[in-house]
Formats: structure tokens, C-alpha cells, sequence
């Protein structure tokens, strides 16, 4: 029985790992998709760049407002900060939690 029991124990830290391992990839892919966009396009305007970042986050399933995104330019840095709450499952039907990801990526953006 213990052994049972540790099996079913084992089995629940390695999905658990494996789901928030997932929801961190995710945010990862999604931070180095919005840094490639504003290399391609670090003139756009603000409006264009957060239409952009709110392209990539349907693409990527984040759920991300518009309000949530802030695009900032300090000297010649393009800074765009992200934030949002995802629900991830970590062990299906049993365990769930809100996470809040904050994305920042920036650039720099050449004279010329």
C-alpha cells in the first residue's frame, strides 16, 4: 500500500512540474515573439506596437489586455512591460492556480 501510495504521490509532482513547466515556456515564447517584432519594427507607434503584442498573445493563448500593456521610450530604449493572470492547472481536476506572468522586453532603437 505505501508503495501505491507513493507511486500515485510521484506521479502528481511530475505533472505538476510538467504543467507549470509548460505555463513558463509559454510565457517564455511569448516574451521572445514580442522582442522579435519590435526588432523588425522598433519605429511602429505605440498603438501599432501594442496592436502587435496583442496579436502575438492571441497566437500564444495569453490573456492579455490591451490596458495591461505599457510602452515606454527612455532615451533610445523601447520598453514594453506586459502583466496578466493564467489560471494553469497544475494537476488536472484536482489543483489549480492563478499565476501572474509580467513579460518585459525592450530594445534599442538606432539613429537614422
Amino acid at each position: 500500500m505505501k508503495a501505491i501510495v507513493k507511486i500515485v504521490l510521484s506521479l502528481a509532482v511530475v505533472v505538476a512540474c510538467f504543467n507549470a513547466a509548460r505555463a513558463a515556456s509559454n510565457d517564455f515564447q511569448f516574451q521572445d515573439a514580442v522582442h522579435a517584432g519590435l526588432l523588425f519594427d522598433s519605429r511602429a507607434s505605440d498603438e501599432a506596437i501594442v496592436e502587435m503584442v496583442m496579436k502575438l498573445a492571441s497566437d500564444y493563448e495569453i490573456p492579455l489586455a490591451a490596458e495591461d500593456i505599457d510602452v515606454r521610450r527612455v532615451h533610445s530604449d523601447l520598453i514594453v512591460d506586459m502583466a496578466y493572470v493564467s489560471n494553469v492547472v497544475l494537476i488536472p481536476g484536482i489543483y489549480a492556480q492563478d499565476w501572474t506572468f509580467t513579460p518585459s522586453t525592450s530594445t534599442r532603437v538606432l539613429a537614422g
